[in-house]
Parts: C-alpha cells; structure tokens; sequence
C-alpha cells in the first residue's frame, strides 16, 4: 500500500527530483500502456502566499 505523502517542509525545496540510472529507452520500455493507465499525477501543493504577495496577473 502507498503511503500518503508528508507535508512539505517549508525550509525545503517543493520541487523534487532523481538521479536517474537508466538510459531514456529503458524508461521508455517501463512506461507501457497499462502502466500509463494505471498512472496517477503526484498531487501538488503550492506554498501558501506569504506577506506582501499579491496577485498581480
């Protein structure tokens, strides 16, 4: 079962990443059809806007 994932600490960076160990053709083979199915986006969490953050779109 997956765990649900922590809340982001606020000291550290939101955006994760990996180091990859595979060639691009090797991740491609592992994303099949049915994986792509069966796929669900990580849910994201936007920082809340601090002080002095207004809208200005």
């Amino acid at each position: 079962m997956q765990q649900s994932p922590k809340a982001p600490d606020p000291k550290e960076d939101p955006v994760s990443h990996v180091d990859l160990n595979q060639s691009p053709e090797e991740v491609l083979e592992y994303w099949t059809e049915e994986r792509m199915a069966a796929a669900k986006p990580r849910e994201i969490q936007l920082p809340e806007p601090g002080p002095g953050q207004d809208d200005q779109d």
